[in-house]
């Protein structure tokens, strides 16, 4: 079961970096014309993602879940305040979420710590130093996370200079004045998170990589904000910090990640998000111990 579930996923998923992309994204181009367009593969592929996550649903509910800590067994277990289960269309929601949208931004995050660590050797050896003086040389455990105030840095920064979402738009239900522009309900308005975390007015020198800038200083929502601000905030984003914190302190301190030879990266589009060109091709190679 599980190796056809991730060969599902990954067709899925794999959809954001092909050249069909753009077309999944554009509303004028979300046509069904059958499986060889792009929205037809696109709503395929969704389909067969939702249906083996129904099938497993059903599964788990007929066999139980005694013993097991998966996370789609604990939201089966789960009650409400009136003691009630999850729907399996909730559950459907809540899975489909954690397995795509939890999944290509994460990696996508991830892709550009490592093109900029690429690019500052320095600041490679002051994130290892951090590794080597909290872990000890172990794996990371939950009481090291607040003591990693560099490796938090690290990744606020390559999400002020490289945010992979470079808008958050919202639709006024209501009219309002913005930026003294009187706008009718109906109407998009954005805040660009690409240009507000460049102003040199908010932010010094703003076009260099700079952890430093975020240790011992915590930003406001309305200058940096990677995941979105106010009530539509992503409710991701404390979970997508601890798996890229989790990912950077087990690989860091055990290899050495050099940008591959040649390469030239340029930023692409990726359904809706910004990600390196070509997947980011790295050499890793084991470091002596």
């Amino acid at each position: 079961m599980f190796i056809p579930f991730r060969r599902t996923v990954e067709r899925f998923v794999g959809q954001a970096s092909s050249g069909s992309a753009p077309f999944i994204a554009l509303r004028p181009f979300q046509v069904d014309l059958g499986r060889f367009s792009p929205w037809g593969r696109f709503v395929r592929n969704r389909q067969a993602v939702r249906d083996a996550i129904t099938s497993e649903i059903a599964r788990r509910r007929r066999e139980g879940t005694d013993g097991r800590t998966d996370i789609l067994s604990l939201l089966l277990g789960a009650r409400d305040e009136q003691g009630e289960p999850m729907r399996d269309e909730e559950l459907l929601d809540e899975m489909f979420t954690m397995l795509l949208a939890g999944h290509e931004t994460t990696a996508t995050t991830l892709a550009w710590v490592f093109w900029h660590l690429g690019n500052h050797p320095d600041v490679v050896a002051r994130l290892r130093d951090e590794l080597r003086r909290v872990m000890g040389g172990g794996p990371i455990e939950p009481e090291h996370f607040p003591q990693l105030e560099y490796l938090d840095a690290v990744i606020k920064e390559t999400m002020r200079l490289t945010p992979i979402a470079t808008l958050v738009a919202r639709r006024l239900h209501a009219p309002a004045r913005v930026g003294g522009l009187d706008l009718e309900a109906g109407t998009s308005v954005g805040a660009n998170v690409y240009l507000a975390h460049r102003r040199p007015d908010v932010w010094r020198d703003p076009e260099r990589f700079d952890p430093e800038r975020f240790v011992g200083a915590r930003p406001t929502p309305y200058t940096f904000f990677p995941f979105g601000g106010g009530v539509r905030r992503c409710l991701g984003a404390a979970m997508a910090t601890y798996e890229m914190k989790i990912v950077l302190a087990t690989v860091m301190p055990r290899v050495d990640v050099r940008l591959a030879p040649g390469y030239r990266m340029r930023p692409v589009l990726r359904a809706v998000t910004i990600a390196p060109s070509r997947g980011l091709p790295v050499v890793v190679e084991r470091r002596a111990v």
